[in-house]
This record gives C-alpha cells, sequence and structure tokens, in this order.
C-alpha cells in the first residue's frame, strides 16, 4: 500500500480558482489520519455564500469516513479480503477531478515512507498551518497544570478510597459509548468528580457534559438514589483566552445553574475529595 496525503480545501467561489486550505488527509499501513485547521476553518466561514455551518459538517462527514475506513483497514488486516478501498489513492485521485462545488481536494501525493505522528504533524504545519501547533502545545501545557493540581489536591488523596480513573462503557451504560470520570464513590449517595479542561471547542464540551448528565442519571436510577442527595462535581476552570467566547459564555452558563454537578475550578478540587472523606465514599463498582 502506497502512502500519500491528500489536501483538503475549500471554494469559497466555484466559478474561481480561489481556494482555502483547511485540512490534510493521511494514508499509509498503519490506516488514515487527518487533521484540520480550526483558524483556517474559520477564515474560510467568513468567504462562503452559504450557510457557514457547512464548513463543520464536510469535516464531520469526512471524520466519520477515515473511522469508517480504518474500522475497515482492520478488518482486512485479519480477514481475507481487502475492505480498504473505499478511501485509496485512486478515489482521491477522482475527487481530486471531479469535485465541483465548495469542498474540493488535491491529487494524492505519494510519499516514500510512513509518518509518524510527529512528522505527519511537520507535514500538516508546512502545507495547512503553521502557527496552529504552537497553539497546541501552549494548550498542552495549560492542560498539564489544570491535571497536575487536580491530581494533587484530589486524586492522591482519596486513591484508596474510592474508583479513580475509572472509565465507564456501553456494557455498564447502554446509552453511551465510553465516559471517564477522575473518581467516583458511594455511601448512601454518590460523590463523583469529572474534570474537563475548557481548552476545547463547546462542541466537544457540550458532549462530554451530556454524557456526563447521562451517566449520573443511569447510575442514581440503577441504585435507586435521589438525584438531589448526590454531590457530583464538574471540575473547570474559565478559559482565559479572547477568543473562547463561546466557551466561556458556556462555562458561565454551568457555573450560574447548577443541576446534577456543581461547577468549580482546579484549584478547589481538594472540596471534592473534602466531601468523599466527609461523607465516608467508598468503592461500589466490579473493576477487572
Amino acid at each position: 500500500m502506497k502512502s500519500f496525503y491528500s489536501l483538503v480545501k475549500i471554494a469559497p467561489n466555484s466559478l474561481s480558482d480561489d481556494n482555502l486550505t483547511i485540512g490534510i488527509i493521511l494514508s499509509d499501513e498503519h490506516g488514515i489520519r487527518c487533521k484540520f485547521s480550526k483558524e483556517k476553518k474559520q477564515i474560510s466561514k467568513s468567504l462562503v455564500s452559504v450557510d457557514n455551518s457547512i464548513i463543520d459538517f464536510l469535516e464531520s462527514e469526512i471524520e466519520k469516513k477515515i473511522i469508517e475506513a480504518n474500522l475497515n483497514f482492520k478488518k482486512s488486516a485479519v480477514e481475507l479480503f481487502d475492505f480498504n478501498q473505499n478511501l485509496s489513492s485512486s478515489y482521491f485521485d477522482y475527487l481530486s477531478k471531479y469535485s465541483n462545488g465548495i469542498l474540493k481536494f488535491t491529487k494524492p501525493n505519494y510519499i516514500a515512507s510512513d509518518l509518524d505522528d510527529s512528522q505527519f504533524i511537520e507535514l500538516y504545519k508546512l502545507f495547512v498551518d503553521s502557527t496552529d501547533v504552537s497553539v497546541q502545545k501552549k494548550i498542552k501545557s495549560i492542560d498539564k497544570i489544570f491535571y497536575d493540581k487536580i491530581n494533587t489536591n484530589l486524586i492522591e488523596r482519596i486513591k484508596n478510597r474510592v474508583h479513580i480513573h475509572f472509565k465507564f462503557d456501553g456494557n455498564l451504560i447502554p446509552t453511551i459509548t465510553t465516559f471517564d470520570i477522575d473518581c467516583i464513590g458511594l455511601n448512601g449517595a454518590f460523590v463523583g468528580a469529572k474534570s474537563l479542561p475548557f481548552t476545547q471547542s463547546k462542541d466537544i464540551l457540550q458532549k462530554s457534559i451530556q454524557t456526563y448528565i447521562s451517566v449520573i442519571a443511569h447510575l442514581s436510577k440503577e441504585k435507586n438514589k435521589n438525584l438531589a442527595d448526590n454531590n457530583f462535581f464538574l471540575i473547570a476552570d474559565s478559559p482565559t483566552s479572547s477568543k473562547n467566547t463561546a466557551e466561556l459564555k458556556f462555562w458561565n452558563q454551568l457555573y450560574q445553574n447548577e443541576s446534577l454537578f456543581k461547577l468549580i475550578p482546579s484549584d478547589e478540587s481538594e472540596m471534592v475529595a473534602e466531601m468523599i472523606e466527609k461523607k465516608e465514599a467508598h468503592r461500589f463498582l466490579e473493576t477487572v
């Protein structure tokens, strides 16, 4: 299987040759990877004459196709037939010639060898967005400080009392796929916390919180607990960047309208540890 990449472009005006590169797709023997630039997408949204939500929709559809292709790729590795033809180089060659709408792809550009993640990022920086990676490094630094506080103030303090870093899946809660919670215990009522860095997009944050609410509701019903008696927390720091206006507004809404959980900043995460100790919460879930 030849390794290749194709650039994803948005053409604001289909009658002209003007276009803006917003992402890259890489295919090699390990599967298919993609990366999109948040900044370039925002620029493209300001240029298109149609509803700019189409940009997010197109990205979502591409990512879904890649997930499907990677699943088929894994099947091909253990089964008799090759399922991974839907995103082949010939298909991208076809797309480059006949895509005449807002979304365009370049011809597959072949490369001599497979790329690891760092090399893929370098390719992304070269052809898509060189500034985006530095932003990601800053975000990782912010997230590390955030998680370090939670680990020091909460996890280390209660790790021998309750479940920590527990992963719920569809076997435990049928309505979800997977969900990680920082800690959870039970003694008469639940005590638990989920950390969520607000360095992510509002859409991702909303999905995480919706899943958190589903987990709380399911556990409470399963154990016959009153929702009002539980003590669940969402640990999230207020976003500070002026660009995160949507995320900041969302954080304020959550802070001002407590429902099934209480929102607290990472500096106050020891509050959860104090509640676990006060309630004498303990482990209650079977672990493998």
